[in-house]
């Protein structure tokens, strides 16, 4: 905003050369820089003064010293956003940074203008906790959020969330629900899934056998963890609600509360179809995609079982017209993110879905990757 101070940044790093460069960067694009080239110097920062933004290293003279930085930080300037860089650029290593605290994190060597968009960004993310934003600015920030954490450590749920939200607008306008409570459904689905990032083990995002017991239990914690990290927001009160409603089935046999009919919000029902249909014609790293007879017979048999009459009705509809559309859009987005070479793109994987349990017709969103 014109006539704001800038951004007070943090920058630690015990390489003075990435110290000087990245520094200066910064300060050129118009930022409050602060160097820190050791972890207890970095700390000692945090502690005297506030920051917006705390940008580590991870290693410091080869142990793990940034997660100390951003604990302290965490505790001492809960306020401020926390970014990690990393020359290690595994799964496991975006999935640690935001478990202690981080937002994003960047592999070394990071290209300054890119560190200093990230940095503008993240705080821009930072508003949902705090003030009230227009529509597209929430969409823009949870679209975001999303590409950063669940699609990163799971490419092949790529446009996921776009593709949920563009097929609930359009289930939801038919049924004539109002623009913001559409609004708000469209946010849920493009969320909806956010919560697996922050679970104990993500080793079953691309298992590709059948889940333990004890993975199914972690798995099915999602929508409650999503929740929990969505919810500081007033905007987004109705939007964390279907969040947790997205796996609950109109016959009483989903989670996280086996909510049964009409005690789920009519947006949660559509969310919970909408859902499972992509998952099921998507390839995942798992299964192949379904065929759209396929997944029109499968719901037709969940009808008033798994999913609420009135929603398949009209899915089913909108499948006639746009069915054929809707299973080319994943495998453009899955092409664009690079999984899947030119012969698979126009057709089906003939791989069973995970454990076969797209067999069982009381689970549908077993079936459905375990989303």
């Amino acid at each position: 905003m014109e006539g704001s101070p800038p951004l007070k940044v943090l920058l630690a790093d015990d390489e003075q050369l990435t110290l000087d460069v990245l520094g200066a960067s910064l300060a050129a694009q118009g930022l409050d820089v602060v160097l820190a080239s050791t972890s207890a110097a970095a700390i000692r920062e945090v502690e005297a003064s506030p920051f917006d933004a705390v940008i580590t290293d991870v290693v410091f003279d080869g142990t793990s010293e940034g997660e100390e930085i951003l604990a302290a930080t965490r505790r001492l300037r809960p306020d401020a956003i926390c970014l990690l860089m990393t020359g290690y650029p595994r799964v496991e290593a975006a999935v640690q940074a935001m478990k202690v605290g981080a937002v994003d994190y960047l592999q070394k060597p990071v290209d300054p203008d890119l560190l200093g968009a990230t940095v503008q960004r993240a705080v821009r993310e930072q508003r949902l906790r705090s003030e009230e934003l227009p529509y597209q600015d929430l969409v823009d920030i949870l679209s975001g959020l999303v590409a950063k954490s669940i699609e990163r450590v799971d490419p092949y749920t790529a446009g996921h969330g776009e593709r949920t939200r563009k097929y609930c607008k359009m289930v939801a306008e038919d049924f004539g629900l109002d623009r913001k409570t559409i609004e708000h459904l469209e946010l849920g689905a493009i969320a909806h899934d956010y919560g697996k990032i922050f679970l104990d083990d993500l080793g079953f995002l691309t298992k590709k056998g059948p889940l333990t017991p004890a993975e199914r239990r972690e798995m099915q914690r999602h929508p409650l963890v999503g929740a929990e990290r969505l919810g500081a927001h007033p905007q987004l009160k109705r939007v964390v609600q279907y969040v947790v409603e997205h796996h609950e089935r109109w016959d009483g046999l989903g989670y996280p509360f086996r909510l049964r009919g009409e005690e789920i919000s009519r947006p949660g029902r559509i969310l919970c179809v909408v859902e499972v249909f992509d998952s099921l014609t998507t390839r995942r790293s798992y299964k192949g995609a379904w065929s759209l007879q396929k997944t029109i017979d499968f719901f037709e048999s969940q009808s008033g079982r798994a999913f609420a009459p009135d929603i398949i009705d009209t899915f089913l509809r909108l499948l006639e017209v746009h069915g054929e559309d809707w299973l080319v859009a994943p495998k453009a987005d899955l092409a664009a993110a690079g999984l899947l070479v030119p012969a698979e793109r126009g057709t089906e994987s003939p791989q069973s879905v995970r454990g076969g349990q797209a067999a069982l017709p009381d689970s549908p969103h077993t079936a459905a990757a375990g989303t």
